[in-house]
C-alpha cells in the first residue's frame, strides 16, 4: 500500500497495528480513543464530520454533525452517549447504534453509515498517503494530547439524505486517531490545520500549551510525504473571534516551501469539555495555487472566549462576517 509514496525518513513510517483499537490504560483517569471523519462540499454550503471514542472503561459513543449555510442557522447533530460496548468489539467492525465505521486495519478504507429517520449517511473514505503519527516528531506525541496521534487524508465517495435532499459526496476526506491520555485543560490555544487538493494534502497543529509553542504537522506533495519544521501564518476574524481567512507558509524537512490560502464559509462550535470550545471551520483553499479544500479548528479557554466575545476594545480587528 502506498507503493508510490517517499517519506522524508524512514521515522516517519507507522505500524498499521496502529488502526485498530489499542489498550488503554485503566489506571489513568483522562485515557480515551477517538477517531472523526470529516469532509465539506463548499457548493452546497455543507460541511460534515462523524466522531466516535471509547474511553479506558469501555464506554462509548459517537456524534454526526452537518452544518453550514446550505444546512440552515440550526446545525444537524445527533449524538449517541456513552454506553458500555465490549472489550473485544474493533475498529473494523465498530457500532453504537445507528451508527457504524469499518476500517480496514491497514490505514487503507474505511466505511461509515449512519441512519435516521431525518438523516443518512453513507460512505467510504480511501486514504492516498500514509498516516501522520505525533509521535515520530523529535518531541514526541504531547502527553495531554495521547500516546499517539494519527492525521491521514484521502476521498470520501458516498452519500447523504437530508429529508428528500440526497446529495453525492465525492470530495476530499481526512481523519484522525488518537489513544492515551486527553487532558483539554493543559491547552491554552491551538490551530489545527488540514487540508488537500490534487496531489496535495497539507495539515499542521500549532498549539501552545504548558508554557510552550509546539508544532506538528506534514506536507504530502509530489508523492514526498514530509515532516513540518516551521509555519508563518497570519489569520483573520469576526468580532465573535471565528476564524475568515487563513494565509500560511509551510517549510518541511525535505526544504519545501508550501503556501496556504483559506477562506471560511461556515463554522461550528464542538465543546469537548466545558472548559474548552473548538471553532470548526471549513474553508475553500489554494495550496501553492492550486484550487481545493481545507478545515481548521481553533482551540480556545471558554471563559477567555466569553470574555474577549464581550468586550468591544477586542473587536477592531475583526473582519469578514
Amino acid at each position: 500500500m502506498f507503493e508510490n509514496v517517499k517519506l522524508s525518513r524512514p521515522g516517519l513510517a507507522l505500524d498499521p497495528v496502529h488502526d485498530g483499537r489499542h489498550k488503554l490504560d485503566p489506571s489513568r483517569a483522562l485515557d480515551r480513543e477517538s477517531i472523526p471523519f470529516l469532509c465539506h462540499l463548499p457548493d452546497e454550503g455543507i460541511a460534515m464530520f462523524t466522531y466516535t471514542w471509547v474511553n479506558k472503561d469501555s464506554e462509548a459513543g459517537a456524534v454526526v454533525v452537518l452544518f453550514g449555510p446550505g444546512i440552515g442557522d440550526h446545525p444537524v447533530a445527533v449524538k449517541f452517549d456513552d454506553r458500555k460496548v465490549p472489550e473485544d468489539m474493533g475498529f473494523d467492525a465498530w457500532v453504537i447504534e445507528n451508527f457504524s465505521m469499518k476500517q480496514d486495519l491497514k490505514f487503507g478504507k474505511a466505511e461509515i453509515a449512519f441512519k435516521s429517520p431525518e438523516l443518512t449517511v453513507e460512505f467510504t473514505f480511501e486514504a492516498y498517503h500514509p498516516p501522520y503519527a505525533y509521535g515520530s516528531n523529535a518531541l514526541g506525541c504531547p502527553p495531554y494530547c495521547a500516546n499517539d496521534r494519527i492525521e491521514q487524508s484521502g476521498t470520501v465517495k458516498g452519500y447523504l439524505q437530508l429529508g428528500d435532499r440526497r446529495i453525492t459526496l465525492d470530495t476530499f476526506g481526512h481523519r484522525d486517531h488518537s489513544w492515551g491520555t486527553r487532558d483539554w485543560h493543559a491547552f491554552m490555544n491551538y490551530r489545527w490545520f488540514q487540508g488537500q487538493a490534487d496531489g496535495i494534502s497539507v495539515h499542521f497543529w500549532h498549539l501552545h500549551a504548558l508554557g510552550d509553542t509546539t508544532l506538528y504537522g506534514y506536507v504530502f506533495k509530489d508523492g514526498l510525504m514530509a515532516e513540518v519544521v516551521d509555519i508563518d501564518y497570519t489569520w483573520e476574524r469576526d468580532a465573535s473571534f471565528n476564524q475568515t481567512r487563513l494565509d500560511a507558509v509551510l517549510t518541511d524537512d525535505a526544504g519545501r516551501k508550501t503556501t496556504v490560502e483559506a477562506d471560511f464559509y461556515a463554522h461550528f462550535p464542538l465543546v469537548p469539555d466545558p472548559a474548552v470550545t473548538l471553532t470548526e471551520a471549513p474553508a475553500r483553499a489554494r495550496f501553492d495555487g492550486i484550487e481545493g479544500l481545507g478545515w481548521l479548528e481553533v482551540a480556545w479557554p471558554t471563559a477567555y472566549l466569553e470574555h474577549v466575545r464581550a468586550n468591544p476594545l477586542y473587536h477592531a480587528q475583526a473582519k469578514g462576517a
